[in-house]
């Protein structure tokens, strides 16, 4: 390589001298932000009423205008003789769906599944009761 190939080569020169002055010398440039809907848009997919019913036993708020819904769980080793536990009580027009005897304002609690009589946990207050 001669003095007048380095003259010669221009574009290629320059590039490398901004790489080289950009690694010896990197400053900070300021990266656009992306909101957290658009960078998740593709990923998600859209909440359904029957996934928020059934896959979550913790609290979530209820939508406005609308009641909580829970899962109720199978209740296991149970104390107390059926005689002495309460029922449910069924929401009309709702099949599967409850209110709880001992927090009736909470929400409703799904039963989908239970046979009659069965004894289940109630997920706002833990506490045992039957099916209608």
């Amino acid at each position: 390589m001669t003095a007048t190939d380095v003259a010669k080569a221009g574009p290629f020169r320059n590039f490398f001298r901004a790489l080289r002055s950009a690694i010896a010398h990197p400053k900070e440039t300021p990266r656009p932000h992306r909101s957290s809907r658009s960078s998740h848009k593709h990923n998600e997919t859209p909440p359904t009423d029957a996934s928020n019913s059934q896959t979550s036993g913790s609290p979530v708020p209820a939508p406005p205008g609308r009641p909580d819904v829970r899962v109720a769980k199978a209740a296991s080793g149970t104390n107390q003789q059926k005689t002495d536990l309460l029922y449910g009580t069924p929401v009309p027009g709702k099949p599967g769906l409850v209110t709880s005897p001992f927090a009736p304002d909470s929400g409703y609690v799904d039963v989908t599944g239970f046979p009659p009589r069965t004894a289940v946990e109630d997920p706002y207050t833990s506490k045992i009761f039957l099916t209608p």
